[in-house]
């Protein structure tokens, strides 16, 4: 095989060239919602709930583009439109509550993944045990563990991204918090179904719950009671 070097250099430049685009791109989108969170606090502190126009916005917030500051405080869900040329902000708790709900929206969005994925850990020990057995969760932070080949995994940071979920490879060191995919890279995915959805199989479950016995033997026992495994003795079948 042969290879141009030219042809490498051009490539290797246009990757570098776009990965500095993209970095530019997202610094540019951080820097803007900084500037947009700390101007609703100003917003909130000047109007509260009462509504206003957007002659009261320039009045009291000069600026050469309020339709455009407007439009995008709204799109952000800072503020709402009322009626046609009314507004009125968002309330801190709304808002809060609107950020949740968002999150939780995202724990569907891998029903258009194109490639393959299986859930796993203590996702996987919810799917087995059919709901009965949740853990691995705060009020704060609620993962859902998916297997993935090691070979996608570029795929999948930019689909976690063009979704603005929240991911992290397993083993990474970051905060963590709401709805986030914990993607666990692997050679190979061996799927099994679960009442339709892709998940790790009945086995490799057992075998992440025997790792940790202390934290998962009621999980391990209702398992072993609905599927007959023998894992201990004495156990009264549990209806399918």
């Amino acid at each position: 095989m042969v290879i141009c070097f030219c042809c490498t250099i051009d490539y290797t430049y246009h990757c570098s060239h776009l990965n500095r685009k993209l970095f530019i791109l997202i610094i540019t989108i951080i820097v803007i919602m900084n500037r947009y969170t700390k101007m609703y606090g100003w917003l909130y502190t000047s109007f509260g709930t009462t509504s206003f126009t957007i002659d009261d916005f320039r009045m009291m917030f000069p600026s050469n583009q309020p339709t455009k500051t407007i439009h995008d405080l709204i799109k952000l869900h800072f503020m709402k439109r009322v009626r046609h040329g009314t507004y009125q902000i968002i309330r801190p708790e709304e808002y809060v509550r609107t950020i949740v709900s968002e999150n939780i929206s995202q724990e569907k969005i891998l029903t258009h993944a194109e490639q393959p994925y299986a859930y796993c850990e203590s996702t996987a020990v919810t799917m087995w045990t059919d709901g009965y057995y949740w853990t691995d969760f705060t009020k704060g932070f609620r993962p859902i563990h998916i297997q993935v080949e090691k070979k996608a995994v570029p795929y999948w940071r930019d689909f976690f991204r063009h979704y603005d979920a929240e991911y992290i490879i397993a083993g990474e060191h970051k905060t963590q918090f709401g709805i986030t995919y914990v993607i666990h890279p692997v050679d190979a995915i061996i799927v099994e179904e679960k009442d339709g959805d892709p998940v790790i199989s009945l086995q490799e479950t057992i075998q992440f719950c025997k790792k940790n016995t202390l934290l998962y033997k009621p999980a391990m026992e209702f398992l072993d009671k609905k599927y007959h495994l023998g894992l201990f003795p004495h156990h009264e079948p549990v209806a399918s």
